[in-house]
């Protein structure tokens, strides 16, 4: 399944994922690619079972975007019961002027982490952690874009984990 081509406008922030939003020369842009830590899989899940994460960001304060990752701690592509790649929403296209703040919520709503970027961080992707333990922004080398399809959008999370846990991999 590709990704569905979504784009959420939000007032103060233009957080856009699977998508394309109007470009402007006024403000700045960044991509952050959410990702689970191995820290964050729970010690009974088995290292091929599927485990659903879902998360809420509020950017600003005011504009709320829901994140979904589905992924295996043994890091291989976690696919639906048909086979097909897993939904994910997980990579999202930020567009702000001096500064953003994101408030990151686990599914039951609590309050987990928050994390600010400002201008000097425009222009770059960032793996973000869904974990409050684990270090909030690390910058990749994953493309100023979005995945063309789940499959690739599995392949920017696992980016992202192999930074977090360069051992791992």
């Amino acid at each position: 399944m590709s990704c569905k081509t979504i784009v959420i406008l939000l007032l103060a922030l233009n957080l856009t994922a699977c998508g394309d939003a109007s470009e402007s020369d006024d403000l700045n842009q960044l991509f952050l690619t959410f990702y689970p830590p191995q820290s964050a899989f729970p010690s009974d899940v088995a290292d091929d079972e599927v485990v659903s994460y879902k998360r809420l960001l509020v950017a600003n304060g005011i504009e709320r975007v829901n994140i979904t990752l589905n992924q295996r701690r043994d890091g291989e592509a976690p696919t639906s019961s048909e086979g097909k790649p897993s939904d994910q929403y997980a990579v999202f296209k930020v567009t702000y002027g001096n500064s953003n703040t994101f408030d990151i919520y686990d599914e039951n709503q609590v309050f987990l982490y928050t994390h600010t970027v400002f201008a000097e961080d425009q222009g770059k992707h960032f793996c973000i952690s869904i974990d409050q333990q684990d270090e909030q922004l690390i910058e990749s080398e994953l493309p100023l874009s979005f995945p063309e399809d789940n499959a690739e959008t599995h392949q920017f999370i696992q980016h992202c984990r192999e930074l977090n846990n360069p051992t791992a991999s």
